[in-house]
């Protein structure tokens, strides 16, 4: 089950927080962008609170139609987000400083037991953490497409994705771009399934917000034209201004 996170914060971060989280996300982020996005997510939604998971999820989608890495990409809209250009460029500096600094340290001890069985071993041994992250990120992200389109959507969007991406080899951006225009008419598609879905459109069967002949709604409830909300019963004059008995 997806957690429900706290919303966004109504302060915006500091300094300290930005170079924190991006030092934390560079420092320990291990098997490529895609991987670490789930701790960008846990310092931006969980930990900050910087934003929501939906603004989260539209900004990852986004950044993924643009070039380069994902993870400098993020980087700088969340710095730029809480503190403009100059938060942008200190947080990407922090997030690439840590693994640059480590790459230029190590790289001789790197390059010299890179072949060796031991540290292959740990690389390895690795890989299953990276799979359960990015396990957890997509299946949370699976929930929030099933809460937002249904189940019936859900299943449709998420087939014609796997064939676009996987059986029909298109461009990553261009998948994207395409769902994200399709987002723009999501809301008349659903209306539109609903009312099919009710064999029915304007004025038709199973839509009693729309009146019908004599605006009796098309309820069919028997009341004519011109009948009052009276419906006590009508008592004949007996003539001398008396209720007839």
């Amino acid at each position: 089950m997806v957690k429900n996170e706290a919303g966004p914060s109504s302060g915006g971060g500091s300094y300290r927080e930005i170079i924190t989280a991006m030092f934390r996300t560079g420092l320990v982020g291990y098997g490529g962008g895609p991987a670490i996005m789930t701790l960008f997510r846990h310092e931006a939604v969980v930990r900050y609170r910087w934003m929501d998971n939906d603004e989260f999820g539209e900004i990852l989608a986004l950044a993924n139609t643009l070039p380069g890495p994902i993870a400098t990409k993020m980087a700088a809209y969340m710095g730029y987000r809480l503190k403009g250009t100059l938060g942008a460029l200190v947080a990407v500096l922090s997030h690439i400083l840590p693994s640059t600094v480590l790459v230029v340290v190590l790289f001789g001890i790197l390059y010299r037991y890179r072949d060796s069985p031991v540290a292959q071993s740990m690389v390895h041994a690795v890989d299953p953490v990276i799979v359960v992250l990015l396990g957890l990120l997509a299946y949370e992200f699976a929930a929030r497409t099933k809460q937002g389109l249904g189940w019936v959507l859900a299943m449709v969007t998420w087939a014609v994705a796997f064939a676009l991406l996987v059986l029909l080899k298109a461009p990553d951006a261009v998948v994207v771009l395409a769902f994200l225009v399709y987002g723009l008419f999501h809301f008349r598609v659903v209306r539109w399934w609903k009312r099919a879905a009710r064999g029915g459109g304007p004025g038709g069967p199973g839509n009693s917000a729309d009146p019908g002949p004599g605006g009796s709604g098309g309820r069919g409830n028997g009341s004519a034209p011109g009948d009052g909300d009276d419906q006590r019963p009508n008592h004949a004059d007996n003539g001398d201004g008396g209720r007839a008995p």
